[in-house]
């Protein structure tokens, strides 16, 4: 029997929104909040999963004759289940044949640190739970299946991945969460006609980041919805503002060239501007009223914001160069219900660890 523990980091999208899907140049931070998996082989013909933030009992499934999945009892067919049942479907075909897979494997999925808690259901953060559970769970399976190093298993999985992850996602998606989570710290990512493209980068050393919890959780699906029936309904219109969101990013990743603290706030000023223009175009509230309040304080701190993320809700990142204003601004945020979420850089992205039991 074999035990293989596997976790990967939420992300926080610094800039890029909407951009990315167009492929321009995007940022995103790994954050130290994980989403944590054990898979146990076992005995038996029967395999069973068990993800507790969605307050399911645990699914039941076996492989049959053919190699497909056979999913057992109603849960199974429930919409909140639907990312992990795409993704073992898409693993067990990856796989055919594979014993560990086929027999009496136990998975436990937790995504708890990527979940707000408080009275009643817990609330996602917007911190990419979806794409960290996706890595976190088709990297322990891959290891099962195939073993090799936490690296080897990333590169195996970063072009692989993107088009099971879609399909949970009903088709929408950059897949720059998943980017984060494979390879951890702060990288630029960007869609191309090779495939999606990861590099590492570093932020200015004089730059101080912030994240603020708007109060409100937002469906990023719904939001991508809008945009595609915008970008398709008013195409003329919708391409020169995709172009005026893909300058901003090119002209943000100048600014890394340069350490340029001050001309990457600008940049996330701006993006903050060109999101609420589209989200009005779209007949989506992108900028929220709250997120409007939160980027009137930043700004009275000298500071830089923007939603990170879809925008509606989630988060407010904040930014800028005198960290004492950013901690003041975070605490005048706090005593008006809008709290700052401890996030650090996630250093490293997909881990492993497998052991006999």
């Amino acid at each position: 029997m074999t035990t293989i523990h596997s976790s990967a980091p939420g992300k926080a999208v610094l800039l890029g929104e909407y951009a990315v899907l167009d492929g321009a140049p995007a940022l995103v931070m790994a954050v130290e909040r994980r989403a944590r998996v054990r898979v146990e082989t076992g005995a038996g013909t029967h395999g069973r999963v068990e993800v507790p933030q969605l307050g399911l009992a645990p699914v039941e499934f076996r492989v049959d004759d053919s190699g497909l999945i056979a999913w057992d009892g109603p849960d199974a067919a429930r919409p909140s289940f639907q990312r992990a049942r795409v993704l073992l479907d898409w693993l067990a075909a990856r796989h055919p044949g594979c014993p560990a897979i086929a027999g009496g494997v136990r998975i436990r999925i937790d995504t708890g640190e990527l979940y707000q808690a408080g009275q009643g259901e817990a609330t996602k953060l917007g911190l990419g739970s979806s794409a960290a559970m996706t890595v976190a769970l088709a990297a322990a399976l891959e290891a099962l299946a195939a073993p090799a190093s936490s690296d080897a298993i990333a590169s195996r999985l970063e072009q692989a991945l993107l088009a099971p992850y879609r399909a949970g996602q009903s088709g929408r998606g950059s897949g720059i969460d998943l980017a984060a989570s494979l390879h951890g710290g702060v990288s630029r990512y960007q869609l191309t006609p090779n495939g999606a493209r990861t590099e590492p980068v570093t932020l200015p050393d004089a730059l101080h980041l912030a994240f603020v919890w708007t109060g409100q959780a937002a469906s990023t699906p719904d939001f991508l919805d809008r945009y595609a029936r915008w970008t398709r309904s008013a195409p003329d219109a919708a391409g020169r503002w995709r172009r005026a969101l893909t300058d901003c990013c090119r002209a943000a990743l100048e600014t890394l060239d340069h350490d340029d603290a001050d001309g990457l706030m600008t940049c996330i000023n701006n993006y903050r501007q060109l999101m609420g223009r589209i989200g009005s175009l779209s007949g989506a509230p992108v900028v929220s009223e709250s997120l409007d309040q939160i980027a009137r304080t930043a700004a009275a701190h000298g500071l830089a914001c923007k939603p990170c993320g879809a925008g509606g809700g989630d988060l407010a990142m904040l930014a800028g160069t005198d960290e004492e204003a950013l901690d003041k601004a975070c605490l005048s945020l706090a005593a008006r219900g809008w709290p700052r979420l401890g996030l650090t850089t996630a250093r490293r992205g997909l881990r492993l660890d497998s052991s006999p039991a």
